[in-house]
């Protein structure tokens, strides 16, 4: 460890693929060389943690599933932060969020961050009253979007200045492409001229697999549409079984986990979103930045990025029939297609790329050193850096 650079603990349950998870993909391979990246996956690594260990950055698996069933999980987290020593602990995704931030207020870090991804119209009493409690030890909670923020002051409680929204953003060299549109066509026995949708995201019943499953079986201008579903989660069985109940398993191709997505982007004609509640979802920006017109729902952050009629399509969530007929419409007319996927590129590509975002969270990470007046050199808890080492 070095003794003149500010050292940012990156804490999530686990790194699967996801949106979240490439945020923090992003974070430590672009941040400045003034601060040290570390990472804890409380639970397992997952794809995107073997990833972030393979660019070099330390990387620890606790093996720990915290909850009200194990509190002592949390004590283990606790002297994990307090080996480690970091200056910056940021959360991401619940699980962190509550026990993560705990702990690092138990450890006695000295500036605590944690983040909120999506509204959550359900989210759960208890967990918002814990996310009350814990903003008296939080810093800053970064939120994804505008509404996000509104959302999240209203449900907690929280105090509007130590709510900040960072806006995501994506690595734009995801959209390299390794073959052509006919190579990815041909492995997935595609024709070259099939009308071809994609949608990327875990499947769980917040990305509304299901409404779009429902508006493909019911639109007959989509009799020939076959679509791509990229990721996996714990609706994959049932997902294929409502498929195959809906005349559709020829049509509907689960391709698991991909990270091939300029390839998969390359090869379809339509881009679609149906989520019944957001943040502002990274898959959508790539899709837009690589030219690819776009169907989503008006939910979240997705109207501030896409404007309806001009960077896309916006259809309400869970009404199969709209969806049914925005993505007809594209289908039918490709030119009007090609016109909304070239407005998105010109307008996504200048706004959220991955320098902008680390300008701005490491410009509150400075501005949050400041005000806490950590001396970096010295560590948090007092001890030297070089008794640090020697552990």
């Amino acid at each position: 460890m070095s003794a003149h650079r500010t050292r940012v603990m990156y804490v999530a349950q686990t790194f699967e693929v996801g949106g979240a998870e490439d945020l923090v993909l992003n974070l430590v391979r672009h941040l400045p060389d003034r601060f040290e990246p570390m990472v804890c996956a409380i639970n397992h690594l997952g794809p995107i943690g073997r990833e972030i260990r393979a660019a070099g950055i330390p990387v620890t698996a606790l093996g720990l599933n915290p909850g009200l069933r194990r509190p002592w999980d949390v004590a283990r987290i606790w002297r994990f932060l307090r080996e480690t020593q970091p200056h910056i602990v940021h959360t991401f995704l619940l699980t962190a969020s509550l026990y993560g931030r705990f702990a690092a207020m138990l450890a006695r870090v000295p500036i605590v961050i944690g983040s909120e991804h999506n509204i959550y119209h359900r989210k759960r009493r208890r967990h918002a009253l814990a996310e009350r409690l814990l903003m008296h030890g939080t810093a800053s909670v970064v939120v994804v979007a505008e509404s996000v923020r509104e959302s999240y002051i209203r449900q907690v409680h929280a105090d509007p200045e130590k709510v900040d929204v960072i806006r995501n953003a994506v690595d734009w060299a995801r959209l390299a492409t390794t073959r052509t549109r006919a190579e990815v066509r041909a492995s997935l026995d595609l024709r070259p001229d099939q009308p071809v949708a994609g949608m990327i995201g875990r499947l769980t019943e917040q990305k509304g697999h299901a409404i779009l499953f429902d508006a493909l079986a019911h639109t007959p201008a989509l009799q020939n549409l076959h679509l791509l579903v990229a990721g996996d989660g714990d609706l994959r069985e049932s997902l294929g079984n409502r498929a195959e109940a809906l005349g559709l398993s020829s049509r509907v191709h689960f391709l698991g986990v991909r990270r091939d997505v300029g390839d998969l982007l390359n090869a379809i004609d339509v881009f679609v979103l149906p989520s019944l509640w957001e943040g502002l979802p990274l898959a959508l920006i790539l899709a837009m930045g690589a030219g690819v017109p776009v169907v989503a729902s008006n939910v979240a952050g997705v109207p501030e990025v896409v404007e309806d009629g001009r960077t896309g399509l916006l259809v309400p969530p869970a009404d199969r029939e709209a969806l049914g007929r925005a993505l007809a419409h594209l289908v039918m007319d490709p030119a009007a297609g090609r016109r909304l996927g070239d407005s998105a590129r010109r307008v996504v590509l200048p706004r959220f790329g991955v320098d902008g975002w680390i300008a701005s969270t490491t410009a509150l990470y400075d501005r949050l050193l400041a005000a806490t007046a950590v001396r970096v050199g010295r560590e948090p808890n007092g001890a030297s850096a070089s008794a640090l080492r020697g552990r």
